[in-house]
């Protein structure tokens, strides 16, 4: 194992021990005040976050954007919800990036983030907007986490078109 490892496990296992903490805090903090919807931003915060950072930490290009989806695209994420994820692309991914892309969503998993991904181009997401109704109706409610705005938002104005 090289330096490099080392220290990327040794990230990996701080933002394990950050997600748990906060969960747990979130947790004891509802349990206190019963107020659901601070527990849900509060929730969402946690993860934006986490995600930001282990974004940054795998040098993510510039060139895309990382999106909450559904209902976390809302703000609203459950205890027992996935988290809904977009990374929008301009084009198709060489195999460098594919690599890549495959190496940071096996990183959310790594810290206990209990995912679901897609990674498309704009047109690949209006195309599956139009083919189906469950895929439109979170995209709706995307939400620009981090990277391309640019991108984000001609991916914004093109599904408000296709509506």
């Amino acid at each position: 194992m090289t330096g490099d490892d080392t220290r990327r496990d040794a990230s990996l296992a701080q933002l394990r021990e950050r997600l748990q903490a906060g969960q747990r805090e979130i947790r004891t903090t509802y349990l206190a005040s019963n107020d659901d919807g601070a527990m849900l931003a509060a929730r969402c915060a946690l993860i934006d976050e986490l995600l930001l950072e282990l974004w940054h930490m795998q040098e993510m290009p510039d060139s895309l954007a990382l999106s909450a989806v559904g209902g976390y695209g809302r703000g609203e994420l459950y205890p027992a919800s996935d988290v809904d994820l977009l990374i929008l692309l301009h084009e198709v991914p060489d195999e460098a990036l594919t690599a890549k892309l495959e190496t940071l969503v096996g990183r959310f998993w790594d810290i206990g983030l209990e995912i679901g991904h897609s990674v498309r181009t704009v047109a690949e997401c209006l195309n599956e907007a139009e083919r189906d109704i469950t895929v439109q109706t979170a995209l709706i409610e995307a939400r620009l986490l981090t990277g391309d705005a640019s991108l984000f938002r001609k991916f914004e104005v093109g599904l408000r078109a296709s509506l």
